[in-house]
């Protein structure tokens, strides 16, 4: 009888057993996947196009890039790491979108390369805040929601840098 019931005691933890594994293992919900995609897309965007601005663009320009430079590199490295513990890296180039965009805005200079910096900026940092709320309200994935609402703020900021330095562009040509 006591192996009896230590026989079903075994079938029944094993299933449990398993599926915590899997679980483990990065059974990601689409929305989480589909975070890990976007995200690191749009940081590596960050990425590459402040450091062209930090290059290319006016003293104002330069300060942001600078910013974005550092905050997305930290980001995109902690983003990379999660990612990989779950299963699903995260993006390590620039998809082909972006890589034209960028390829676009290295063409310009002067005021011209400040404002489509600017703006390409306003655009990106609304839409991942956008990415980044839903995510932290209902992402699957402990790790990646914390993630995106630690990171909330830090976007936030640099769109209130972003709408300053264009108020101040938009004053100073008026």
């Amino acid at each position: 009888m006591k192996k009896l019931l230590l026989a079903s005691a075994l079938c029944m933890a094993l299933p449990v057993a398993a599926m915590a594994q899997s679980m483990k293992d990065g059974d990601l919900s689409a929305q989480d996947k589909m975070f890990i995609k976007k995200a690191g897309d749009a940081g590596l965007a960050e990425v590459a196009d402040g450091k062209l601005a930090k290059s290319q663009g006016g003293a104002d320009v330069q300060k942001i890039a600078e910013r974005m430079v550092k905050d997305h590199e930290a980001a995109n490295d902690q983003l990379a790491s999660i990612s990989q513990q779950l299963g699903d890296p995260a993006p390590a180039a620039l998809d082909a979108k972006d890589q034209t965009e960028h390829d676009a805005l290295s063409q310009l200079s002067g005021d011209q390369f400040d404002s489509q910096y600017l703006q390409d900026q306003l655009k990106a940092h609304q839409k991942a805040i956008a990415l980044f709320q839903k995510e932290a309200d209902g992402g699957g994935d402990p790790q990646l929601q914390q993630f995106a609402s630690e990171t909330l703020p830090t976007l936030q900021m640099h769109l209130d840098m972003i709408q300053k330095a264009m108020d101040k562009k938009g004053a100073g040509n008026g």
